[in-house]
């Protein structure tokens, strides 16, 4: 319905000329004709990188597919980007550490999170997948502010109503994509950055479940079952970790590498379009997403690439075990604050609120994070076994043990009492 507002209001502005019917329609048909293109080539590109398959052009898998997307309001938003703010912070990931919780919370104090190319109710107003090269591969710095609000709006809430509008990012897999770092410094310099942490056995046993179950959901669209790589996906999680972990994967990794790089040295507009786009064999992750998991496992590296561009002192550190403890998202959001004033304020608000409804109560209790995006449960011979499990904690020990040093503290994650099991 948007969509088609949109292209209303647009067709109406093309014929401003004359406003007669004639025009109003052919303007119309070439907007629709032209979110019938893209949305033609989102399917195809989407399916053989978030799906990992060879696209099917059947009505009922292009039907089931166009209902879960957004083509006119991307084809929009591209060409106003010009006009649109940049976020003020980023979640950058880990996948799985909690990331759709917290913006969530976010999003319930008044911050404005970022338009999403999916009408997924755990991914909208979320994660824009940006840099994740959902837009047919586009990663250049300069059109990433589609994905967020006009400056007339942003304006308009801080100026006009008196509202703090912190806009943000949550996109978790921007963390491990390799270019994004060198590509989100160009875009938002000046932005603050938050890193979620959870031990990586933890982390990959969810991972490989929401895999699972996406490919369910692939299924049920009525997607090919011819897949892309060759022996993919991996039919268990052992076989996902190996394939993580080999030179394949790994140059495909050093691939990502160097786009960011080539970007940056890239002189002039002209060769910076050129370098601003990403192969398909690299998305969403090189190799595809169950074939990122020992790059996922490895923070240190991840966050260094970061660090290197923004500082660490740029970066919010957050263990996904904090955010569960009762009251432990308000401290998380108030160490954000030190750098995003404006959540320091809306998280004020709340608090302020909470303490008036208390009033005459029972008292005050500590704010609980809602859980969501919880990953499905699989059938039994999908299921990780402990043997496996109890391997890929003893493979991170020594990449636990670097990022420890990095951060200056002992996270306790090769403590064998400290395990999922324990807690």
């Amino acid at each position: 319905i948007r969509g088609a507002l949109l292209a209303l209001a647009a067709a109406c502005l093309a014929s401003l000329g004359g406003f007669h019917c004639k025009h109003l329609l052919v303007s119309l048909s070439w907007i629709c004709a032209s979110g019938l293109t893209f949305s033609v080539g989102f399917y195809a590109h989407t399916t053989r990188t978030v799906f990992n398959r060879q696209p099917t052009f059947n009505l009922k898998t292009y039907w089931s597919h166009a209902m879960v997307t957004r083509p006119l309001e991307t084809l929009w938003r591209f060409a106003t980007f010009p006009l649109r703010v940049v976020p003020d912070f980023h979640i950058l990931g880990e996948v799985r550490t909690g990331t759709t919780s917290l913006a969530a919370h976010l999003r319930s104090l008044g911050c404005c999170g970022p338009f999403s190319p999916w009408i997924i109710p755990l991914a909208s107003d979320k994660e824009s997948f940006y840099f994740a090269g959902h837009y047919m591969g586009i990663v250049h710095p300069s059109a990433y502010r589609m994905c967020f609000p006009l400056k007339l709006t942003v304006w308009f809430r801080r100026k006009v109503l008196g509202q703090p509008c912190p806009v943000f990012d949550a996109c978790a897999s921007h963390l491990n994509t390799p270019w994004t770092a060198s590509l989100l410094r160009c875009a938002s310099p000046d932005a603050a950055l938050i890193v979620q942490l959870r031990p990586p056995a933890e982390q990959h046993i969810s991972w490989w479940k929401l895999e699972m179950g996406a490919h369910i959901w692939a299924r049920s669209m009525g997607m090919s079952q011819a897949f892309l790589p060759d022996n993919y996906p991996p039919r268990s999680f052992r076989e996902a970790q190996e394939l993580s972990r080999s030179a394949q994967v790994e140059a495909l990794y050093q691939e990502g590498e160097l786009i960011g790089k080539k970007f940056l040295a890239a002189r002039g507009p002209l060769s910076r379009v050129a370098e601003a786009w990403v192969p398909q064999r690299l998305l969403p992750f090189p190799g595809g997403q169950l074939a990122a998991f020992a790059h996922m496992g490895r923070y240190a590296d991840n966050i260094r690439r970061f660090s290197d561009l923004f500082g660490l002192k740029r970066i919010v550190i957050i263990e996904t075990v904090d955010l569960a403890v009762p009251g432990g998202v308000g401290l998380a959001v108030r160490r954000l604050a030190a750098l995003v004033p404006g959540v320091g304020n809306l998280q004020g608000r709340a608090d302020d609120k909470a303490a008036a409804a208390a009033v005459g109560g029972s008292g005050r209790q500590p704010q609980q994070l809602d859980r969501l995006n919880v990953a499905p449960v699989l059938p039994p011979e999908l299921e990780p076994t402990p043997d496996e499990v109890r391997e890929v904690r003893a493979y991170y020990r020594a990449d636990n043990v670097r990022l420890f040093e990095l951060l200056g503290r002992d996270l306790g994650w090769n403590d064998t009492s400290k395990t999922a099991e324990g807690r």
